[in-house]
C-alpha cells in the first residue's frame, strides 16, 4: 500500500520531485492549517538561539541564555511577584511568565530544551488540542469533558506541561491533564512543575502525573486496561530514539487517539520498507517520515509536516496527525 501510493505519487510528478520545502498543504490557512512547508522556519516563541552551527552550543541553562558573561541577568528581573493569568491571558504572555520564572531561579533546564518545547507547543498545539476538541463534540459526553496530553519518552516532561500551562481553566471547555511517560523520572521534573505552579497553578501534582515506566510496558497496560474512558487523548513525543517514534504512533493508532505529534530523531534503520528510489532520492530521514505519514493516512489521520528552527536541532522535522471525526 506504502509502496504503491509513494510510487504513484513519483509518476504523477513531471520531472524532479521538489523538495519537502516547496510541497503545498491542500488545507487553507482560514482552517489554521500550514500553506507551505519551511525546513527552517523563525522562532516563533519567547527564547529565541542564535544559529551557532551547533546546536549543543545552546546547553546552557536558561538563566545562562539571558545573562553575560558574569552570570548577571542582562535584564535584572524584579522581585518576582506571581501574575494573574486567566482564561484571556495570551498564549505569548503565559511562556513570557514561565521563561521568567524559569530563569530568575535558575532552573535546571537548558536554554535549548525550553526553546524545543516551546517551539514544539506553538506548532502542534493548536492543531493537537482542535482534534481532541473535535472529538469530545463528536462523542456522548455533554459535561465533564476532558483530554489527556501523554507526553511519551518525556524525559523532565517539560513540553507537556507546557500544553497544560497555555491552556488556563476556562481556556477550552473542557479540562486537561498531563500523563508523562519514561524509564525514569528525572530530580528535574518536580522542580520544574513546582516552578511552573508558581505562575500557572492548574500545573499541579493532581494534573501532572509521572509514570516511571518503559514505553513497551506502558502502552501494553493501557491497551489492556478494562477501564474504558470517555477522554479525548493527545500523543506527543519529542526526540524519541529511532523505532521508538514509531512505538509511539502505532500506540496513537491502536488507542485511537484524537491526534498524535512526533518530533523523531535517530533514523538508522526507520526507513526500511520506502523504495529504494524514495530513500535515494530524499534521504533517510525524510522516507521513514513520509512512510510514517502514510501509515497514518491510512489508518484515519489527517497527516502534515511542521519543522522547528534548526538553530535548536537538525533533526527538528515534525509530524502532525490529527484523527479524522
Amino acid at each position: 500500500m506504502i509502496v504503491a501510493a509513494v510510487a504513484a505519487l513519483l509518476l504523477a510528478l513531471p520531472g524532479r520531485m521538489p523538495s519537502l520545502s516547496q510541497v503545498s498543504s491542500p488545507y487553507s490557512a482560514s482552517k489554521n492549517q500550514i500553506t507551505s512547508f519551511d525546513d527552517n522556519p523563525p522562532f516563533k516563541g519567547v527564547v529565541v538561539l542564535e544559529n551557532l552551527g551547533c546546536p549543543d552550543l545552546h546547553r546552557n541553562r536558561i538563566r545562562r541564555h539571558f545573562s553575560d558573561d558574569n552570570g548577571n541577568l542582562l535584564t535584572p528581573l524584579p522581585e518576582y511577584e506571581v501574575p494573574t493569568i486567566t482564561s484571556s491571558t495570551s498564549t505569548e504572555n503565559i511562556l513570557k511568565h514561565v521563561v521568567n520564572r524559569l530563569a530568575y531561579l535558575d532552573a535546571p533546564v537548558d536554554a535549548k530544551e525550553v526553546a524545543e518545547s516551546i517551539e514544539f507547543y506553538l506548532r502542534s498545539g493548536k492543531r493537537a488540542i482542535g482534534a481532541a476538541r473535535r472529538v469530545l463534540k463528536n462523542s456522548h459526553v455533554t459535561e465533564d469533558q476532558s483530554m489527556v496530553v501523554k507526553d511519551l519518552c518525556s524525559g523532565h516532561g517539560l513540553t507537556g506541561m507546557l500544553f497544560a500551562a497555555c491552556n488556563p481553566p476556562g481556556r477550552l471547555k473542557a479540562s486537561m491533564r498531563v500523563l508523562l511517560v519514561d524509564r525514569n523520572e528525572p530530580q528535574s521534573h518536580s522542580i520544574l512543575r513546582n516552578i511552573i505552579t508558581e505562575v500557572c497553578p492548574w500545573v499541579n501534582q493532581d494534573t501532572v502525573q509521572f509514570v516511571e515506566q518503559n514505553l513497551d510496558d506502558y502502552v501494553t497496560k493501557s491497551l489492556s486496561d478494562d477501564d474504558a474512558t470517555d477522554e479525548a487523548s493527545i500523543i506527543i513525543s519529542t526526540h524519541a530514539c529511532g523505532s521508538l517514534t514509531d512505538d509511539v504512533i502505532g500506540y496513537a493508532v491502536e488507542s485511537r487517539a484524537a491526534s498524535v505529534s512526533v518530533m523523531p530523531c535517530c533514523y538508522t534503520g526507520t526507513a526500511k520498507g520506502s523504495p529504494y528510489g524514495v530513500q535515494r532520492m530524499f534521504g533517510v530521514s525524510a522516507s521513514a517520515d513520509i512512510k510514517r505519514s502514510f501509515l497514518l493516512n491510512d489508518k484515519g489521520y489527517h497527516v502534515d509536516f511542521a519543522a522547528i528552527p534548526k538553530a535548536i536541532t537538525p533533526m527538528n522535522r515534525l509530524i502532525v496527525a490529527e484523527r479524522r471525526c
